[in-house]
């Protein structure tokens, strides 16, 4: 980014920012899900605005914020630092610390979750899909997002409600990762 804060934009993701960040802010506006690294600067705060919905406030830090239209919350994951999470709609805000999870959701409420797998929010970064007890729901839309397909699921009530527990490498074909699953 301009100031020398860096951004990895994940499948189905865009990032909005100026040529140039002046005036007292740094502001993107994210769709979908990115990971940071911003560059500390203390008279100009950062900023990611998301989907009109929420913002994520730094002054420098690394940190994910994962907001896909499809998923039931918009997640900010933090790594190192300190970040302040806003729920617009309800102007209600958390400072988080390294190793939390801030979910925020459709209803405006934000629920922390200390501790969590940072691991599993980024392994998209890293180059693979990494899943801790996840539903066959959150599955097939990752996979869906990454090789850009269509996913309908016919199955019965008790496929829905298998979990996954595991690393994929995102580098293999979709005919692998189905075989795998």
């Amino acid at each position: 980014l301009p100031d020398g804060s860096k951004a990895w934009l994940n499948a189905a993701s865009s990032l909005r920012f100026p040529a140039a960040f002046l005036g007292k802010e740094r502001k993107v506006v994210l769709t979908g899900e990115a990971y940071f690294e911003v560059a500390k600067n203390a008279s100009m705060p950062f900023t990611v605005e998301v989907d009109g919905r929420a913002e994520v406030q730094v002054l420098g830090t690394h940190f994910n914020v994962n907001a896909y239209n499809d998923e039931s919350s918009i997640n900010t994951t933090l790594l190192e630092g300190s970040v302040k999470v806003t729920g617009l709609a309800k102007h209600t805000s958390n400072v988080m610390v390294p190793g939390d999870v801030a979910r925020l959701q459709k209803s405006g409420e934000i629920n922390i979750e200390h501790d969590a797998n940072t691991e599993e929010a980024i392994g998209w970064k890293n180059g693979t899909f990494n899943f801790s007890n996840a539903d066959l729901g959150t599955v097939l839309r990752q996979i869906s997002r990454w090789y850009d397909v269509d996913v309908v699921f016919e199955g019965g009530a008790a496929r829905k409600k298998l979990n996954f527990t595991g690393e994929l490498q995102r580098n293999l074909k979709l005919s692998q990762v189905l075989k795998l699953l």
